[in-house]
């Protein structure tokens, strides 16, 4: 598979994930939720491990004590407290419809410009026009429902 492949199933995953925070936001608390569903992330990631032959090892001879540790911590922590702000937003009235665009198009904005300014990636104009685009499509989508 391609990276692109990659990407949509991803998309689905990601939407499977935020659904489910929607549904989960009043009836578990937050705290909860997130840790079973980075419990379970962590589960299914050393089945995967445990079933590819040879993988385990290999993965855990990775971890060393230096800026990748510091990387792979980051992440960890970033996603687990993503996953509570997420449900809080849900919590306090946020629509599906309209918090997971929000989320991912910041996402993608910020995403864009650390690519520029930490990896020397290119920003065209047809990307500048996307975010905008985007962030013009998110705000016509909430107004009248951001407050609160």
């Amino acid at each position: 598979m391609n990276w692109i492949s990659y990407c949509l199933i991803t998309i689905i995953l990601f939407s499977v994930h935020d659904t489910t925070l929607k549904q989960l936001s009043n009836a578990v608390s937050s705290t909860m939720a997130s840790m079973m569903i980075n419990l379970s992330a962590a589960v299914v990631l050393f089945i995967y491990l445990w079933l590819k032959p040879g993988s385990f090892q290999q993965t855990m001879g990775e971890i060393r004590l230096d800026k990748n540790l510091f990387f792979l911590v980051l992440a960890g922590v970033s996603l687990g407290v993503a996953t509570l702000t997420f449900m809080k937003a849900f919590e306090q009235g946020g629509n599906l419809s309209i918090a997971v665009p929000m989320v991912y198009t910041g996402v993608m904005v910020l995403c864009m410009l650390a690519g520029f300014l930490f990896y020397k990636e290119q920003i065209d104009w047809k990307q500048l026009a996307g975010a905008l685009l985007a962030i013009g499509g998110i705000y016509l989508m909430s107004k009248g429902q951001m407050e609160g």
